[in-house]
């Protein structure tokens, strides 16, 4: 205010030791006495611990929920059907299909089931194999080589509802006889590869039925049944002229008369062993007819001409 008195001027504040500025000044106020043990500082409670907290390079990001983990379910059944195909009948029967009911339902599916190995598994029996064949029936090919507690009963199950059986191979399988085979022969007319060796109940009986009722055989081999004579082949050799190949080992009733009729009769030839067989040189001169033979595997008969 113009009132001609001077005004007092705000002095500098004292320093700690009071060395600066000048005296009328106010002395700065106290530093907070530090806490006592087992308290925390306000200041730290507020600010959390020095040199702990960091900056966020996206501010926005705390606000935004976890991401969920991937559920493979959630893949297409076509691409999880892909990844089962990899797995063995094991693996898909005793560990995939045990996660959930829709693993279980996967596994289960019928591309699964067209070829089956069941080979040298004692767990399978006529109501297991009549289990399976009741749920797929696109079976195709199969195998129960070694398994002894399928009977005849269990075969005749699986032909009648499998008639497109295309591949059907049970080596070993002593317990089966001529009704087995009768019952493919007569329910799969379709089938091209029959392997039953080592199965001493077969007889002619059986064979005949596949030479009179399935034209589309390609592959048989009958090695070591040792009641096969001529007159079995003699008719599958008349019956099925698509034949690719012949395996026969030790069926001594099987002699030249065989030979002959396949290769008369079976312009497809192309593997042929009679090893052990009474065949002489007489019958493999038949067999130089058939032109597109790519194997002879005649070991034993080489041996017979050279005696001769």
């Amino acid at each position: 205010c113009p009132t001609g008195e001077p005004q007092p001027r705000a002095l500098p504040s004292d320093g700690a030791d009071g060395s600066e500025g000048s005296g009328g000044g106010q002395p700065a106020p106290p530093p907070p006495p530090p806490p006592a043990e087992g308290e925390k500082d306000p200041e730290e409670e507020r600010s959390g611990p020095v040199g702990c907290q960091e900056p966020q390079e996206h501010p926005g990001d705390g606000c935004r929920e976890p991401l969920a983990a991937p559920d493979i379910n959630q893949l297409p059944p076509s691409i999880l059907l892909k990844i089962f195909s990899n797995l063995s009948l094991n693996e898909r029967c005793l560990s995939a299909s045990l996660v959930c009911k829709y693993w279980r339902d996967l596994c289960l599916d019928f591309q699964f089931w067209k070829r089956l190995d069941l080979s040298s598994r004692q767990q399978v029996t006529d109501e297991l194999l009549e289990k399976i064949v009741s749920r797929s029936q696109n079976i195709t090919e199969i195998n129960i080589s070694d398994c002894r507690n399928v009977s005849d009963k269990g075969v005749c199950i699986l032909a009648c509802k499998c008639p497109g059986l295309l591949r059907y191979t049970a080596y070993r399988c002593k317990q089966l006889s001529d009704t087995s085979i009768i019952a493919v022969a007569s329910q799969c007319p379709l089938i091209q590869k029959v392997h039953v060796g080592n199965q001493d109940r077969l007889t002619d009986e059986g064979l005949k039925q596949l030479g009179s009722k399935c034209r589309e055989l390609k592959d048989i081999h009958f090695g070591q049944c040792y009641k096969i004579s001529d007159e079995g082949m003699i008719i599958i050799a008349k019956g099925c002229l698509k034949l690719q190949r012949i395996y026969m080992q030790e069926n001594k009733l099987v002699t030249d008369q065989s030979v002959k009729a396949f290769a008369e009769h079976c312009p497809e030839l192309q593997y042929v062993g009679f090893m052990g067989c009474s065949v002489t040189s007489k019958g493999v001169i038949h067999l130089t007819n058939v032109s597109i033979i790519a194997t002879f595997n005649l070991s034993l008969v080489f041996q017979t001409v050279a005696k001769q």
